[in-house]
């Protein structure tokens, strides 16, 4: 297992991991605020789901030719912190008392864009940053963080919303984007060009 003893990839797979789990809050904690706190009708319910996905259709390609003439790294803390600050809107809208169907489903979509960006971005650096040898152990242990995020995620989006609410739960996923934009900045190799 070589890849443990490489300092770069173990930075790079504890903040994805983190960053995974987290983002199982969003998916979960974004509608639950729509139904918990807004009462949302099953209409805004459907939009709500809608306009992330239309994100990944319509932005899909023009992330693709964006990420092939770009730094992926830059790329990826800039879509990390822009997640982060993103979703930082629904904790503060409640607090302030202007939480919105609205505004629930702008963040939505600007998350499911930034998603798509950072997607394309890490996909694309995988094979410059492991070396071919151990890319098949690196992308072992990356599936692995979004295979435990999908059964740790919804229960502890359960746990947060029930003990904090849900725009506090989604704060919980703002943070863990700042962690994985911490771990890829401290990455110390060097971008292929």
């Amino acid at each position: 297992m070589p890849l443990l003893k490489d300092r770069d990839f173990r930075l790079l797979w504890v903040g994805q991991t983190i960053s995974e789990i987290g983002s199982r809050v969003s998916r979960e904690g974004i509608p639950l605020t729509a139904a918990l706190m807004l009462g949302a009708s099953p209409m805004q319910m459907g939009l709500l789901a809608g306009v992330s996905g239309m994100a990944t259709l319509f932005a899909g390609t023009a992330a693709g030719v964006i990420v092939d003439r770009t730094k992926r790294r830059p790329l990826m803390i800039a879509a990390d912190l822009g997640r982060a600050i993103v979703l930082i809107l629904i904790p503060l809208a409640a607090w302030q008392g202007w939480l919105s169907i609205h505004l629930l489903m702008f963040v939505a979509t600007i998350h499911g864009l930034l998603t798509v960006f950072f997607d394309v971005a890490y996909q694309n650096w995988i094979p410059s940053f492991v070396a071919k040898e151990n890319l098949l152990e690196a992308n072992s242990k990356l599936m692995a963080a979004v295979s435990t995020a999908e059964v740790i995620g919804p229960g502890l989006t359960g746990a947060l919303v029930q003990l904090l609410t849900a725009p506090i739960a989604i704060l919980v996923d703002s943070i863990s984007f700042l962690i994985s934009a911490l771990a890829v900045t401290a990455i110390r190799k060097k971008e292929e060009p």
